[in-house]
């Protein structure tokens, strides 16, 4: 009866624990993060108001989206068709570029709880 004991509160004890770890960071995690678009521009070496000539979505850019006190890389996504990325993070303050074109602008955002941060990232394309 004693071993029985034993068990069902090693058993209660690892549930509960397990249970703290779900609801952490992770849980926040998945509500929050970080979404944009990736565009490059210019697209034309003589843009005029009759000339129109609009950035073009960076299909397949990798996003790279680093902690912004630490330097550390939390997470790196691909781009669709469309130059569109969602990336999930915690909350906190990140820096975040792409690999388009001649060189893309390093953008800096904040994230908070249960929101998604909008940062769309323009690239150069170095047309003169």
């Amino acid at each position: 009866m004693r071993v029985c004991a034993v068990v069902a509160v090693a058993v209660a004890v690892s549930f509960l624990a397990s249970c703290g770890e779900q609801g952490g960071s992770e849980a926040t995690r998945e509500q929050s993060g970080i979404a944009g678009r990736v565009h490059l521009g210019p697209q034309c070496p003589v843009v005029t108001k009759d000339r129109p000539c609009p950035d073009k979505p960076a299909a397949g850019s990798k996003v790279t989206i680093v902690i912004q006190a630490r330097g550390e890389v939390v997470a790196r996504t691909t781009t669709n068709v469309d130059g569109i990325y969602r990336v999930a993070v915690a909350p906190g303050n990140y820096v975040v570029t792409a690999d388009a074109g001649m060189s893309c602008k390093v953008m800096k955002t904040r994230v908070t709880a249960a929101n998604y941060s909008r940062v769309d990232i323009p690239c150069d394309t170095g047309i003169r």
